[in-house]
């Protein structure tokens, strides 16, 4: 690229690109040699911004283009067909305004994302997303360095300034400036200054032309005629400004440099320099652009706070610790770790606020939004979703854990996601709890646990139902506190045990290891001593008879161990009770 000046320091600062003289469309198109994933563009300039600029890219190796964004300080007037304002989509194509002020007139800056931090993007990795960052082989700028009321041809970053259409050129501290003359035309007129802004002197070695003395009268605003005198070039030295007066002009003839005063670069500087644009731009008040901001300052008046400070609204402006560092965390901030220079509510702006990620939040940029977890460099999006069940997850605060992931469950749900239902209960569903208890029936149930989604409960053999409360067709079911005594461990006479297997086929009719066959006349006797309370008890047989007739009697006697207690519940029986 041509028109490079360097002081031949080390860059990066020290070395920039200016346009031609007197050339108002420019154009700078960069030829990568490979493609690239276009993200963003930071470009910064040595003076002043362009009046309107666009930013274009091929990736085709310059074969076909297309605009990005336009910049303008009058977007009407240097694009009318292109719409003014913020875009509202990532591939919206849209003039702004807010890179092209006369302001800064030193390392102003104009930035552009591809993606946007405003607008939301609900899929990355859409094909239009795609399209806006595909790969770019050559990006192109075009400026526009006319701008009315600034009376500037500018460069990007250049150094060389313009007055009406000849060029000054600037030189060591304390030096004179002199008019270049056009072709044909001597130096009539030397414009003398020692760096400071308002310490000045017109003269010449002739009457000055109208154009110059309106020059002059410019340069000094507060001169009068008279002080437009001739004098020899060379000869003279601007009176220092006095305290509290740096917008005055001398109107003496004095051998002192001016003073700090001059610049008002507020504290931070103690060099500056004349600007005619600066001054045309503030209606002629004062023309001061500081020199070497130190304390992390930057700006016409080191007002401004470099990249990557901003302003601490509890420091005075003049304070040295006025611009602090910003503090973003390199995970979820954009940028590099970019953030608001400085308070601004009408642009929705505070100092010290990163530029985060979609997905993160807080002045640092170090925690992810509700709903989101597991802050990540390598994410674009700065941190991933939370994966919830809405079911089961409780609706107040952040569904699910910062860091782990982990949601946070209802009282009767569990698992990661929350969308499982804690054991020995079932039906997932939006209500408080969550889920239900299995309430499954403990005589016809094997346990107390369910199936999550119906509730169907593991019942024992010929008993249905969800709870597994219901006996199947042709069985029947007895009193669950009930105790089973086998005869063929009982005492017998006229009887003797008979062992039988199960059959495979079908489930057995019988408890035990078999039966007590039995004759006419026999009897068994139980043994029972395991009953825990008194109470009214009923007694069940069971059989099969050996023949087709049925029994015609069956006796019972109850053999006590001792009286019955007047005072137990069974006080009231009589003996023959015992007589079944």
């Amino acid at each position: 690229i041509e028109n490079v000046v360097t002081s031949f320091a080390p860059r990066p600062k020290k070395a920039w690109w200016q346009s031609e003289n007197g050339v108002e469309h420019v154009s700078i198109q960069l030829d990568l040699e490979a493609e690239f994933h276009f993200t963003h563009l930071i470009m910064t300039f040595k003076t002043f911004r362009p009046a309107a600029m666009l930013v274009e890219r091929s990736a085709d190796f310059g074969r076909t283009w297309k605009v990005y964004r336009y910049f303008a300080y009058d977007c009407a007037g240097s694009f009318p067909h292109v719409p003014h304002g913020p875009p509202h989509r990532i591939d919206d194509v849209v003039c702004e305004s807010r890179y092209s002020d006369i302001e800064p007139s030193t390392e102003g800056e104009v930035i552009y994302r591809v993606l946007d931090p405003a607008i939301p993007i609900q899929d990355p990795y859409s094909p239009a997303i795609q399209s806006e960052t595909q790969w770019v082989n050559h990006p192109r700028l075009n400026l526009d360095w006319e701008q009315e009321g600034r009376n500037l041809q500018g460069r990007a970053t250049g150094k060389l300034q313009f007055w009406g259409r000849h060029p000054v050129f600037p030189g060591p501290p304390g030096c004179t400036h002199q008019a270049q003359p056009s072709p044909g035309h001597s130096p009539k007129w030397v414009l003398f200054c020692t760096g400071g802004v308002s310490a000045c002197l017109c003269c010449g070695s002739a009457e000055p032309s109208p154009r110059t003395a309106r020059l002059c009268t410019a340069m000094c605003p507060g001169a009068e005629p008279p002080q437009l005198r001739t004098a020899q070039p060379g000869h003279m030295q601007p009176r220092a400004c006095e305290p509290n007066h740096a917008q005055s002009w001398a109107n003496t003839v004095t051998s002192e440099l001016p003073t700090a005063s001059c610049c008002d670069c507020n504290e931070h500087s103690q060099r500056c320099h004349f600007d005619m644009a600066v001054f045309l731009a503030t209606g002629n008040t004062s023309g001061a652009v500081c020199d070497g901001c130190q304390h992390n300052t930057m700006g016409r008046h080191c007002h401004l706070c470099k990249p990557f400070y901003y302003k601490d609204p509890t420091k005075d402006l003049r304070d040295p610790a006025m611009c602090r560092a910003c503090d973003c965390d390199p995970k979820g901030s954009l940028d590099g770790g970019l953030c608001d220079s400085a308070d601004d509510p009408a642009r929705g702006l505070i100092a010290g606020q990163c530029r985060c990620k979609q997905h993160v939040a807080g002045p640092r940029c170090d925690r992810c939004k509700p709903g989101f977890f597991s802050l990540s460099t390598d994410n674009p999006q700065g941190c991933q979703r939370c994966q919830c069940d809405p079911r089961g997850t409780v609706v107040d605060g952040s569904r699910c854990d910062p860091v782990s992931g982990e949601c946070f469950c209802k009282r009767l749900v569990t698992g990661r996601s929350c969308n499982q239902c804690l054991p020995e209960h079932w039906g997932l569903s939006h209500d408080l709890p969550g889920c239900r208890p299995c309430d499954c029936d403990v005589g016809g149930a094997r346990n107390n646990l369910c199936a999550m989604g119906t509730g169907q409960c593991q019942c024992r053999s010929h008993v249905v139902g969800r709870q597994c409360e219901q006996v199947e067709t042709g069985f029947y079911r007895i009193n669950l506190d009930h105790y089973t005594y086998e005869a063929e461990d009982a005492r017998l006479h006229q009887g003797s045990v008979v062992e039988r297997e199960p059959r495979s086929d079908r489930p057995a009719s019988w408890t035990g290891t078999g039966f007590a066959r039995m004759l006419e006349g026999g009897w068994v006797e139980f043994h029972v001593n395991d009953v825990p309370f008194s109470t009214e008890y009923d007694v069940v047989i069971r059989y099969e008879p050996q023949h087709p007739e049925a029994w015609q009697e069956v006796g019972l006697k109850v053999l006590r161990p001792s009286p019955v207690s007047a005072s137990s519940p069974c006080g009231n029986t009589i003996p023959a009770d015992d007589q079944l």
